[in-house]
């Protein structure tokens, strides 16, 4: 006998679920961003259902749980990160200081999570978007421990 409450989702539920939250954010993202310059298309949301997903991914590997308003500002980042692969755009460097603030497994950890989305699309993201990322999960990892 099986109880749905504890036994672990299969494979296909996951994935059907993890659909089901990223659709959820993008609408949440769309409607924070309706009235703007640049609202969500309908290319956004496609790339946004492969970006979401790995960056939730990350955060579960990392052992982090991202709150409502994290996984928002998370999803705004992706939104504007995506583009910028989209259009072929990247970000000026950022200064050496500021890659003191993640240690260098976690900016490798989130390297690797970027690369994973871009390589597909012939696009080497600069350093300094690994870092905006990894700062979005660093953020997530100090509110934890500060209500731990």
């Amino acid at each position: 006998m099986t109880d749905p409450l504890t036994d672990p989702l299969t494979e296909p539920q996951t994935e059907r679920l993890t659909e089901r939250l990223t659709e959820r954010l993008t609408d949440r993202l769309a409607e924070a961003v309706a009235d703007s310059s640049a609202p969500v298309a309908e290319a956004d949301r496609a790339d946004l259902g492969e970006l979401l997903p790995l960056i939730q991914r990350h955060a579960a590997q990392q052992g982090l749980t991202l709150d409502d308003e994290r996984q928002l500002a998370v999803a705004v980042h992706a939104l504007a990160f995506l583009r910028r692969v989209r259009d072929d755009e990247y970000l000026d460097p950022l200064a050496d200081a500021l890659y003191t603030e993640v240690p260098a497994d976690r900016l490798a950890a989130t390297r690797a999570l970027i690369d994973t989305y871009c390589t597909p699309r012939g696009y080497r993201a600069p350093d300094s978007e690994v870092l905006l990322l990894a700062l979005h999960f660093e953020v997530a990892r100090q509110a934890e421990s500060s209500t731990a």
